[in-house]
This record gives structure tokens, sequence and C-alpha cells, in this order.
């Protein structure tokens, strides 16, 4: 495990993913405890969503694009394994990664909150959210499956706002509850279907792979 770490730091594009977590993960403190308001119910009280959350979104896309596998690049992190690493191994991890550095903006928020303010159910929405994208990226593209992910994340809002009583993926501040068991289902399907794919499906290489 050591050594797929070593070689994805080294690849070209490790480097920026990193850069990028540190930059979005500053964007996130930056806006602290910010939400954005939903009132499109005369009957229901107003639904605040946390721009963090949104954050984790954005970070979950632009790791998704920077990740976007080419072959040659696979080929050549397979080239520098021990005997019995494959490209697909580092798919896995690269989609685990995926998952859980967009999820960082949201303890970056922690120190602006009040003490013994609830927050886990926002991390559960932000690992949602990043596995959400990295499931559809090798389906279509990232920024497809983040343009998925965001409408999912409005969705779930305006959802709650007129049907507060309805069950939903992602948890809202009347819950404090995060859907930790949906989180790790999905996060387990979304790392086998990049290891079956290393990242991409045919398919998908066909269709988008000459537009990148």
């Amino acid at each position: 495990m050591i050594f797929i770490m070593r070689a994805i730091l080294h690849s070209r594009s490790g480097h920026t993913v990193l850069v990028t977590t540190v930059a979005m993960c500053a964007l996130a403190a930056f806006t602290g405890r910010r939400s954005i308001e939903l009132d499109l119910s005369a009957q229901y009280p107003p639904t605040k969503m946390a721009v963090v959350e949104l954050c984790s979104i954005l970070t979950a896309t632009l790791l998704a694009i920077q990740m976007r596998p080419r072959f040659w690049e696979w080929d050549r992190l397979a080239a520098r394994r021990p005997s019995g690493y494959r490209p697909c191994t580092l798919a896995a991890v690269t989609a685990a990664a995926g998952i859980g550095l967009p999820a960082l903006c949201v303890p970056a928020v922690v120190p602006t909150l009040p003490p013994n303010t609830p927050w886990a159910w926002v991390l559960a929405n932000a690992l949602l959210m990043a596995a959400i994208v990295q499931l559809i990226a090798p389906l279509l593209t990232p920024l497809a499956a983040g343009t998925v992910a965001l409408v999912a994340w409005f969705g779930c809002g305006l959802a709650t706002n007129l049907a507060p009583g309805l069950w939903l993926p992602v948890s809202s501040y009347h819950e404090l509850q995060g859907r930790w068991f949906v989180v790790s289902v999905l996060a387990v399907v979304t790392v086998v279907l990049h290891a079956v794919t290393c990242g991409r499906t045919t398919w998908a290489h066909r269709q988008f792979g000459k537009h990148e």
C-alpha cells in the first residue's frame, strides 16, 4: 500500500491533486458556517444547506478531472510496481482518495463552529456526494458526474424543504444524523467499479476520450 501511494504521488497529476485539495479546504474554511437557505414552502420552515458540502462537490469534480486516467499514465505507474500489483489496484486506491480528500473540507470548517456543534452528518453528506462523483465519472465524464451530484444535492435540499418527513440519502439540519450505511455501500461500489474499469469504461473512452 505504501508503494502504491508513493507511485500515485510521483505521477504527473499527484501533486496537482494535493494542491487542489489544500486550496479547496482553505476556501471551505473561509466560507465557515455559511449556508444556502431554501424557502419555497409556505407550510414548512426554510431548509439550510451547508456551503461546505458544495465545496466538497466542487473538490470531488476537480479531483476526478485531474485523476481521469490516460492509459499511458496507468501503464507507466504499473511499470514501476513490484510483481503482483496491477493498474486496477492503483485505480481503486485513487478512487478511494477521490472520495476521502474532498471530505477534508468539512474538518477545515470545524474550528469555526461553536463548541459541541454536531458536524459528523455534514461529513457523511460530503463523502456521499464525492462518492457519487467518483461513481459516475468512469461511466460518463468527471464534469458530467459533478453536474449530476450538484443537481442531486440541490434536489435533496428542495425535497427536504417541500416534504421534511421524506427519507433522503442526504441529511439535513433537521435530522443531524448521517446516512453512514448508504455512504459505506456507495463507496465500496465505487471503488470496485474503478478497479474493474481502471477508472473508465470502454464505452466512455470511445465516446468522450477524444474530447479530453
